[in-house]
């Protein structure tokens, strides 16, 4: 097949070359709709410019971008980890808030970051796609996604579900129950781990125990709210997938009349600072954000200077154990 040029987006387009080249490097003078056209007309057309030669070379920013949904709770300790390392190494962190993968492809193709760091569920395949046919440096923290430039740092998400179950198999629990985060990587493969090893040990976790939390405070009130008020026995242990949903749950039982741990133990994920202050204080797996976002701005900066092909990082969790666990062995 017959590579697309820069005059085929052109001729497409019905521009000449240099506001095509202008319009996907982000320099020149084009009409925002001009160039949201081009980009997207590239895109379809599967054209990417060549970034890896001394045009690279002469354009760097020494910018990393970090691309998310939104910024709140541990988002903001691995961009603080990000920005630290970035520093060191001799590069900034622009954070940018974006709605659609799309844009994140815009700007790498014109040279407005050096790489990207991605934490975003709506980055699709398609995009996927792009990224690696284009030789964009990536790296991604919520899914596994490996290429020529691509790396994933990703925290042991199916360990630390596994361990919980352990721990809670252990201190005598067989009637568990599981809050649920969001449908992304994280919520998915501690949710595996979780099950896998209450299925080694016989136990069938019925669907009435998996609520869903969407790693949300309120959200997790409520679904335990709602369970609270139906027929099903009580569990004797809680595995929230993350620390909020873990608050809320021991506040819709507190407020139901239930203590923890007298009558439920209950883990969470993530420990945040809270957890040592809540009364009773949350056991929880400490997921080792900071490291992850040191770990993450290494890795790109890497992939941008060209160091290194991409590959996977899993960065380990551990238990830190309070008092909302019991033994009932």
């Amino acid at each position: 097949m017959k590579r697309t040029t820069i005059k085929d987006v052109a001729q497409q387009a019905g521009v000449s070359i240099t506001t095509v080249s202008h319009a996907l490097s982000g320099g020149g003078v084009v009409k925002q709709e001009t160039r949201d056209r081009i980009r997207t007309l590239a895109r379809e057309m599967n054209y990417f410019p060549n970034w890896n030669g001394k045009n690279l070379k002469s354009r760097n920013t020494r910018i990393i971008g970090f691309y998310v949904q939104y910024i709140r709770g541990f988002f903001g300790t691995i961009a603080d980890a990000m920005h630290e390392t970035c520093q060191k190494l001799g590069y900034e962190l622009n954070i940018i808030i974006v709605e659609k993968g799309d844009t994140i492809l815009d700007d790498l193709m014109s040279h407005k970051v050096d790489g990207a760091v991605i934490l975003h569920d709506n980055f699709m395949s398609n995009q996927l796609d792009v990224l690696e046919s284009a030789g964009l440096p990536a790296v991604f923290l919520d899914r596994e996604q490996i290429g020529r430039r691509m790396s994933s740092v990703v925290f042991d998400s199916y360990q630390t579900g596994y361990q919980v179950a352990e721990y809670l198999y252990n201190l005598g629990h067989r009637q568990m129950m599981l809050i649920e985060g969001r449908n992304n990587y994280d919520s998915l493969e501690r949710k595996r781990g979780f099950l896998d090893f209450l299925t080694q040990k016989g136990i069938d976790l019925d669907h009435a125990y998996l609520l869903l939390g969407n790693f949300e405070r309120s959200d997790s009130y409520h679904a335990m709210e709602q369970f609270l008020s139906s027929k099903y026995p009580m569990p004797t242990a809680i595995f929230a997938e993350n620390d909020d949903s873990a608050f809320g749950c021991m506040t819709a039982l507190k407020n139901a009349g239930y203590s923890v741990p007298k009558d439920v133990s209950v883990v969470g994920c993530d420990n945040v600072e809270l957890c040592q202050w809540w009364v009773p204080a949350l056991t929880s797996t400490d997921t080792s954000i900071y490291q992850q976002g040191i770990k993450a701005a290494e890795e790109i900066v890497a992939l941008v200077q060209g160091d290194k092909n991409g590959s996977l990082i899993k960065t380990p969790g551990h238990l830190v154990i309070r008092n909302s666990c019991r033994d009932i062995k």
